[in-house]
């Protein structure tokens, strides 16, 4: 570097233009003059790149606060709990060991300790947040989500019925049951307004224990929800999106259970799942909400109240249809070809079409759920070649 030699040149006593070896160089005449100074005083070794980090940083996290850190993070994890840098963060400022004088480290602080200290594993970049579509209610018991989930204990698998409020998230029942029927589902929302209070709205997915409205009548626990206020609406087939709230909890929920001891019976699994409701509520902040416990936001709002009158039935226009899927895969009705895929075919298909709309059901599952075309016969099923009804997602 030329900057480098004419250093050298001056400290060895010839005489250079500072100013045009510093124009051409592209540095100030203080960089070279600072850099002189160090090979007047080291010789060539004062030339070495140096690190810029300062001498002092007053701000920097202390050896027993990053230990308290690295604590914490292995205590959430053993427990199954969340273990990221801003849940850290939110426990460092209610830890008792944390000194009051001292302001609690950023969450890009900690994760940088945590990737210091090799506790972060590297992950894939996922989708941008600003590409989120969201929907919350307005106020505590606006609507509840509820869904069932396998599980399995000592004796064999098992159902978990889970009813989420959509506003405050607060898991207002969490209740384990042999069978996901629409009794069971009923008994579980109603102790959870034996707690709560009835909500104005219940959202669910379409599972036959919740809703039979792609089905063509009304089910058992729709019918008990009209009958104290409660709307009962659903989310599209195939769109586990719109009751994500509950489904998200589900996922923490089986991620803390496999941290605990393999359930005996009913009565142990549902004493675990009371515990860990308690956590959730009251003790677990929440990422979706501001980083507060859900008691919290439920606290600070007013909850709604159900219909006073019971809702009137929905109108059914729809009637079953019977079919046998066709060796190619299709359902015919009258003018109408449906494609529900090979792997179908002998089956005997009940289809209910609804207007603009068509389910197709085989043993009371839903196999295609479509919006019909009206300038065509044949309904094709745009679903990628290849792959088994096991593997691949149907699609509308």
């Amino acid at each position: 570097m030329k900057a480098i030699a004419a250093v050298v040149a001056l400290g060895a006593g010839e005489r250079i233009n500072v100013s045009g070896v510093c124009r051409e160089a592209g540095i100030s005449r203080k960089t070279f003059y600072k850099w002189h100074a160090r090979y007047l005083a080291e010789g060539l070794d004062g030339l070495e790149e140096r690190s810029r980090r300062p001498k002092r940083s007053p701000g920097q996290v202390t050896g027993p606060i990053e230990e308290l850190i690295v604590r914490l993070r292995k205590e959430l994890a053993d427990d199954g709990l969340d273990h990221g840098a801003a849940t850290i963060q939110w426990h460092l400022g209610h830890h008792p060991d944390m000194p009051r004088a001292r302001r609690v480290p950023s969450g890009a602080t900690i994760h940088r300790i945590m990737v210091r200290r090799g506790l972060v594993t590297p992950t894939p970049s996922k989708r941008p947040k600003s590409s989120w579509c969201r929907f919350e209610a307005s106020a505590p018991n606006e609507w509840w989500q509820i869904d069932a989930t396998d599980w399995v204990i000592a004796t064999g698998p098992v159902k978990l019925f889970n009813v989420l409020d959509d506003h405050s998230r607060v898991i207002v029942r969490s209740r384990a049951v042999l069978a996901a029927t629409g009794e069971q589902a009923w008994t579980t929302f109603s102790q959870a307004a034996q707690q709560w209070g009835f909500p104005a709205g219940c959202l669910s997915d379409n599972g036959l224990c919740f809703s039979g409205k792609l089905r063509g009548f009304e089910v058992l626990f729709e019918a008990r929800l009209r009958a104290v206020g409660v709307r009962p609406f659903t989310g599209r087939p195939y769109h586990p999106q719109t009751t994500g709230k509950v489904e998200r909890f589900q996922q923490t929920l089986k991620k803390w259970l496999r941290r605990q001891p393999l359930a005996g019976d009913l009565v142990e699994l549902q004493t675990q799942l009371d515990e860990f409701c308690r956590i959730y509520n009251y003790e677990r902040p929440h990422q979706g909400i501001g980083r507060v416990t859900p008691i919290t936001r439920w606290q600070a709002g007013t909850p709604i109240q159900p219909a006073t009158e019971p809702i009137e039935p929905p109108n059914w226009p729809a009637r079953p249809r019977h079919s046998t899927v066709t060796a190619n895969g299709n359902v015919y009705l009258d003018e109408l070809a449906i494609n529900i895929g090979v792997d179908w075919a002998g089956g005997d298909a009940t289809v209910i079409v609804d207007g603009t709309h068509a389910s197709v059901f085989i043993d009371d599952q839903l196999v295609r759920h479509l919006r019909i075309d009206p300038t065509r016969r044949y309904q094709p099923s745009r679903r990628p070649r290849g792959g088994s009804r096991r593997t691949r997602h149907l699609q509308s």
